[in-house]
């Protein structure tokens, strides 16, 4: 067989939790043909002597929402050998948003997540309203990695509350809109929808992003929207406090979980004051 391309005298991980192996890659149309000792011939030859060839990495949890607009590499991901990212976390994403609003998604995103306004406000060009409409306009973009994303609870709620959601609880007409946008994203291709309760995440005048003023059944109506589906992962970001807090929220999500039939995901934080505090964490899951 010839190839497309051959890896040549690179020290193989390959992702299956086996020792590492020297050994060549073949690559045919697209796609990992042979693992081995390879001396066929092909079209491009890579010298590999002195790094690790892998399988990418897939990076679950960025902000790159705003950052795909002008950096279409993915900087710095790619250089650790990261080929795909899911962006959307924490309920802060630029869609659903209509343009003349994008202040009130920035509100969410320049503070909590150290995203620069003014890099944003030169960086995008504004062509969606809805999170449909967003994931059409990154998908024309150039761009070195692959991207999933969140649909985002915070800009879902201004786009349906407007400033109301930074000060009050939904409406059954505002739940309603939330459910349908939220499935018809997922439908569209959102992997999920994210949300945040972290008291770390503020807005540029201290006051708490819009994800935080909801009820806990706000989010558990639209977790069980995507349940009604069949189809989408939620993610938070989780709030801190002590064990028998925290063992009551786990206790929270893991019912909704069971109730919705979605998978859960959230990240586990350690103080640098407490760096043993991750085994506490993990005795409470």
């Amino acid at each position: 067989m010839a190839y497309d391309i051959v890896i040549k005298n690179g020290m193989v991980v390959d992702g299956s939790g086996g020792a590492r192996y020297r050994g060549d890659v073949g690559v045919k149309d697209g796609k990992i043909a042979t693992i081995g000792k390879i001396s066929a011939p092909a079209d491009d030859v890579i010298d590999a002597e002195g790094h690790v060839v892998s399988p990418g990495f897939v990076d679950g949890h960025t902000h790159m929402d705003a950052q795909v607009f002008w950096d279409s590499l993915g900087t710095c991901s790619c250089y650790h050998g990261v080929t795909s990212v899911v962006m959307g976390n924490c309920g802060f994403t630029l869609a659903p948003c209509r343009e003349a609003e994008a202040d009130m998604v920035f509100r969410n995103l320049e503070r909590a997540e150290d995203i620069d306004r003014g890099a944003m406000l030169e960086g995008i060009k504004w062509q969606w309203e809805t999170y449909p409409e967003y994931l059409d306009v990154i998908d024309k973009l150039p761009k070195g990695m692959n991207y999933a994303g969140y649909v985002g609870h915070s800009a879902l709620r201004t786009y349906v509350m407007g400033e109301r959601a930074f000060d009050e609880q939904a409406t059954e007409d505002d739940l309603k809109a939330m459910v349908a946008n939220v499935q018809d994203s997922v439908k569209a291709g959102a992997i999920g929808f994210s949300t945040s309760r972290s008291t770390a995440h503020l807005q540029p005048d201290n006051r708490p992003v819009a994800s935080r003023i909801a009820d806990f059944s706000e989010v558990a109506a639209i977790v069980n929207g995507m349940g009604d589906i069949g189809a989408g992962i939620f993610q938070l970001a989780m709030d801190r406090g002590t064990n028998e807090e925290l063992c009551a929220h786990y206790d929270r999500i893991v019912n909704l979980s069971k109730e919705s039939g979605r998978p859960i995901t959230f990240g586990s934080l350690t103080r640098r004051s407490n760096p043993g505090a991750w085994k506490d964490l993990y005795d409470i899951v």
